[in-house]
């Protein structure tokens, strides 16, 4: 938890600007010069299709009865309120869910619409990253992203976001993985990447190797030095694995498997700015 007096504090994630230019009206949100946030609270705008640009502008425009801190789409984010201050956006007149979280000290992020009321994959994974941005500002860490990154329909009886509003929902699962791993710095490959790559790699182990060529067993001065650090890489993710801890069995053909694995990775995280 972290008590915030600074109301624009985080300017940009994922190389994208946060815009602050378009402020909701103060009719629409309680103001604080301070307030102690434990919790971030995603939403979806529930609009057909829409932008962040649009939000903000509507709640800029008038008396809304809500709001929110940050919207976010597939290209950009803006924040309408600051968060000092508690935007109108987990309460109701139902009966609340959770025990803790309300508006005073949570921070919500609406996720736009991309067309028939439904948050693209893009404006899903820009909202991952903006969420872990949040989560390193106010302490939240991997481990306690379940208790502290909740739904709108977490903390009371609303279906937001709609295609995640159910008990065991995958979509929410996959969301909050994704903030964790963000925040762990392993994004690394998806699952169907990494699927493709250990399906390669078990074809190779299929083939009998050339009897001719060289074995490797352990990482030592026998094996390559180019090859150490790839392969201790990929041993220590589970992408390769020989016949017990003395017996690597890897040939030419595997070094270079663990190699090029490595390099990919290592290029993909280097564009995403994570350290692998």
């Amino acid at each position: 938890m972290r008590t915030i007096n600074d109301g624009f504090p985080i300017k940009q994630f994922k190389g994208i600007d946060i815009d602050t230019s378009i402020q909701s009206s103060s009719a629409n949100y309680y103001t604080y010069s301070s307030r102690l946030v434990k919790f971030i609270v995603i939403h979806y705008t529930g609009n057909k299709k829409d932008t962040a640009k649009a939000n903000a502008t509507y709640f800029h425009n008038g008396s809304r009865g809500a709001s929110a801190h940050l919207f976010t789409d597939d290209d950009s984010c803006y924040q309408s309120v600051a968060l000092n201050n508690a935007a109108w956006a987990v309460g109701g007149t139902k009966v609340y869910k959770h025990a803790e979280c309300r508006n005073i000290n949570s921070i919500s992020i609406e996720m736009c619409c991309s067309g028939n009321s439904i948050v693209s994959e893009k404006t899903i994974n820009n909202t991952a990253y903006l969420c872990a941005e949040l989560c390193k500002y106010i302490g939240i860490t991997a481990d306690t992203v379940d208790i502290f990154v909740l739904r709108h329909y977490d903390v009371w009886d609303k279906q937001c976001p709609a295609q995640w509003a159910t008990e065991n929902s995958a979509g929410w699962t996959t969301f909050k993985e994704k903030v964790k791993a963000i925040l762990r710095n392993e994004e690394g490959l998806t699952v169907s990447q990494y699927e493709e790559l250990i399906e390669k790699i078990k074809e190779l182990d299929n083939k009998k190797a050339d009897k001719s060529e060289m074995i490797y067993d352990c990482i030592d001065h026998n094996m390559p030095e180019w090859a150490h650090k790839p392969v201790q890489w990929c041993l220590d993710n589970g992408i390769v694995s020989g016949t017990d801890d003395a017996h690597l069995a890897l040939n030419n053909t595997k070094l270079w498997v663990c190699v090029v694995v490595y390099r990919a990775v290592k290029f993909v995280a280097g564009l995403m700015k994570i350290k692998i």
